[in-house]
């Protein structure tokens, strides 16, 4: 079999495999689905945008389009080459049986093919609607020259980006591979970037971000590709600048195609650094710190919580999601620099949300291959039950309680509703947990899921958090509703008592609600486990 035969197959493969990943998900489908309602139109837009963008040069409706396109070619240069960093980096350089393919056939052989499957799968829908806007450009300028060159310009931008973003994505792995320090960080690396990331969310600093970086792009080739689109078509296009992003991206995609295998067969022949986590002696651990005021098979638990977590925070992916709901109150938070009565309010409904999704809504799951060993010691279901509700209480609940003082404090509410929102926010992020631990026993999950590319571990399942996170609201509403400015005045209005009696009545109702879910929970989730028998 000759190389070419032996790329195509491999990408083939490679191809093949996807397609069998996501058909074989149900969810992946649906979110494919609602992917293609939302960029088919978006698509069709951008080519009739072409025309209309043509037809306002020709009519000289538009006095500057290099103005408006430069700065159009190099963020979206930017924008092809971190998706294409970020696919290389996730999925397309980490085939499945990576051993088995370097085997079989060399890593450029490999290397290439895995290129050419990104291409088909990326670059012909692409092409496509590079080619019908160009035409469609082409009929609104009224230049059949404009054509090729603004298909040529865009083919050039995004074999560029692409292969920018491949580079980048290896240099970040051979680094990562090699370095022991990286390997360690690698967790708190993402962290700060996702931090950095919806900060500029937050703030809708976009502009402020990507300006200093265009600047920087302006001179460079990169900066070029929008003189080379309308050459022939603009007189201030520049020729010169043309002619060099053309000479430019094609050394570039040349010492590209001598770098690339190099760096990918640094990153896949080599061994990687271990990292070894050392065992601290018992007196100075954390369980051993923790068994002082705690029973021993309870902090070991909670003990083993944390560890878990800090060796593998992607297991937590449910904690974080009730974070993106405070999304809108912090940004306008941030915009406005005044603290809305609304904010602290839901804060004592997700802080709750927060601690039982942490760590107790798999109370059984969790124990993986050790749960055999856990089911003969004594007491096994109380040990459990109370180690998960101590790790996600202990963490939680100093967190939410200074949350919703302090934002409570500097919002318009009363001393008044800050006390209630603080008893609310107290008892609900403590009785949370034990909810959790019986509605994790209800809805269990025993195997590994994938939680990422590489990497598996066992989560609650969708219906345990589902359910869990229904029964918080139902239990926190009488304090939301206590506490708002219009259902709680509306109540006031309607009934006679005063606001204040008014927000201590529904703090007490869900103290109530919240005390009396979590204790029955806990019981079912304690003679789950001591009732649970391995097949």
């Amino acid at each position: 079999m000759l190389a070419r035969d032996r790329v195509v197959t491999i990408a083939r493969l490679e191809l093949s495999r996807r397609w069998r990943v996501v058909t074989g998900n149900p969810v992946q489908v649906i979110a494919l689905a609602i992917a293609a309602l939302f960029l088919v139109p978006v698509g069709l837009g951008g080519i009739v945008g072409t025309y209309l963008f043509g037809a306002g040069i020709a009519s000289g409706d538009i006095e500057t389009p290099l103005a408006l396109i430069r700065p159009g070619f190099v963020y979206a240069w930017l924008f092809v080459a971190g998706f294409g960093g970020y696919r290389a980096y996730a999925t397309a350089l980490r085939p499945d049986r990576l051993d088995g393919y370097l085997t079989t056939v060399s890593h450029r052989e490999l290397l290439a093919g895995f290129a050419f499957a990104e291409l088909v799968l990326w670059g012909v829908p692409s092409v496509l609607l590079a080619m019908a806007g160009s035409l469609l450009f082409a009929a609104g300028t009224g230049s059949v020259l404009s054509a090729p060159v603004l298909f040529l310009t865009v083919c050039i931008t995004l074999a560029t980006a692409l292969t920018t973003g491949f580079l980048v994505s290896l240099v970040v792995r051979s680094a990562g591979v090699r370095s022991r320090l990286l390997t360690r960080l690698r967790s708190v690396l993402i962290a700060v970037l996702a931090v950095v990331y919806f900060g500029v969310l937050f703030t809708q600093s976009f502009a402020s971000v990507l300006e200093p970086v265009y600047r920087l792009l302006a001179p460079t080739p990169i900066g070029w590709y929008g003189d080379l689109a309308l050459v022939g078509t603009v007189p201030a296009a520049s020729i010169g600048r043309s002619v060099g992003t053309v000479l430019a991206s094609a050394a570039f995609m040349l010492a590209s195609a001598a770098v690339l295998p190099r760096l990918a067969a640094g990153v896949w022949y080599a061994d990687g650094v271990h990292i070894e986590h050392e065992v601290e002696p018992a007196s100075s651990s954390t369980a051993g710190r923790l068994s002082s005021v705690l029973p021993q098979p309870v902090a070991g638990v909670a003990a083993t919580d944390w560890k878990r977590a800090r060796r593998a925070p992607i297991t937590l992916t449910f904690a974080v999601y009730p974070l993106f709901l405070l999304f809108s109150p912090a940004m306008n938070a941030v915009q406005t620099g005044t603290i809305g009565r609304g904010f602290p309010i839901w804060i004592v409904c997700f802080g709750p949300w927060i601690a039982g999704a942490l760590f107790a809504l798999n109370v059984v799951g969790n124990e993986g291959a050790v749960l055999p060993a856990t089911l003969l010691s004594d007491a096994p279901g109380r040990a459990l039950v109370a180690g998960h509700v101590v790790a996600s209480v202990l963490l939680v609940v100093p967190v939410t309680l200074v949350a919703v003082v302090g934002l409570g404090a500097a919002s318009p509410h009363s001393m008044g509703a800050v006390l209630t929102l603080a008893v609310s926010a107290l008892v609900l992020a403590v009785a949370a947990p034990p909810i959790a631990t019986g509605v994790g026993a209800i809805f269990p999950r025993f195997e590994a899921v994938s939680v990422s590319r590489s990497t598996e571990a066992i989560v609650p399942s969708k219906l345990a958090f589902t359910g869990y996170s229904l029964v918080v609201f139902l239990v926190a509403i009488p304090t939301l509703a206590a506490h708002s400015s219009i259902v709680g005045h509306a109540i006031a209005s309607a009934i006679g008592p005063s606001p204040a009696v008014v927000r201590i009545v529904g703090t007490v109702a869900s103290c109530a609600l919240a005390v009396t879910a979590g204790s029955l929970s806990a019981a079912y989730a304690v003679r789950s486990v001591e009732r649970f028998h391995l097949d």
